[in-house]
């Protein structure tokens, strides 16, 4: 992985890395606004992503930060939150259909193996969950300069994405540019005529069968999932006590 947990922890703690940050939550934001009674989780790195995600009051939330990108620091590089956990990079210690929505942010550009990062992704999500996919566009200025994150690892087209979305049993809904500034403080006001990501919405759909069963290597590493159960069983309960949950959610 040419990018590091700490890379990025230093980016977004920059004016130009919380202006990123801040514009891509208003877009999860703009078309999720209404999260209460879902589990999410963010695979990559979605910390900056927190605050907009926290706004529309979700059941939980999980930071699912790959053990490859987060390196031997590990955990220590998250006081800010209780939320980020460190996993193996393809294997996602989760129940099946346990999550309603996921993020994938800084998370495809740089998967060794795309198939096998959809493919668990696919396995947590409830049958119609949905996942929004950020990754680097090919036409941006964002991709074209090492220096910031979105510059590191592979870019992409609209076609492509939209035809690895396909391949992976995901159904397209929704597609849009973001980070329309430049990646340089110094030119803070002006605006590019195209986005420097793509941010991308889709549903879970079903597929063939020897896709829906997880191999003998997932099922062995699930015996460990009491970290991320617990976290997002510790979510729930905070948040029992506001309210009953919809009728929707006691159905689940």
């Amino acid at each position: 992985m040419d990018i590091t947990a700490e890379n990025l922890l230093d980016f977004y703690a920059t004016p130009l890395g919380q202006r990123a940050g801040e514009a891509l939550g208003q877009r999860i934001r703009h078309w999720w606004p209404d999260l209460s009674g879902l589990r999410l989780m963010t695979s990559g790195y979605g910390l900056p992503l927190d605050p907009a995600i926290m706004a529309g009051t979700p059941l939980s939330l999980a930071h699912v930060v790959p053990a490859r990108l987060a390196g031997v620091t590990g955990s220590a590089l998250f006081p800010q939150t209780a939320r980020a956990l460190v996993t193996d990079d393809t294997l996602l210690p989760l129940d099946s259909d346990l999550i309603d929505r996921a993020i994938l942010i800084h998370r495809i550009e740089h998967a060794r193996r795309q198939d096998r990062t959809f493919r668990e992704v696919w396995r947590v999500l409830r049958p119609g969950g949905r996942l929004i996919v950020v990754v680097p566009s090919a036409f941006g200025l964002w991709a074209q300069m090492p220096a910031n994150p979105f510059g590191r690892g592979k870019a992409f087209t609209g076609l492509a994405l939209a035809a690895v979305l396909n391949e992976q049993l995901f159904s397209l809904e929704r597609m849009r540019n973001g980070l329309f500034f430049p990646p340089l403080s110094a030119l803070k006001w002006a605006r590019l005529p195209t986005g420097g990501v793509l941010i991308a919405e889709a549903q879970k759909f079903a597929g063939p069968a020897q896709l829906l069963q997880p191999g003998k290597a997932a099922l062995n590493h699930r015996r460990s999932a009491a970290p991320v159960n617990k976290v997002l069983d510790q979510e729930t309960r905070r948040r029992d006590h506001r309210g009953k949950p919809k009728e929707a959610d006691r159905s689940r």
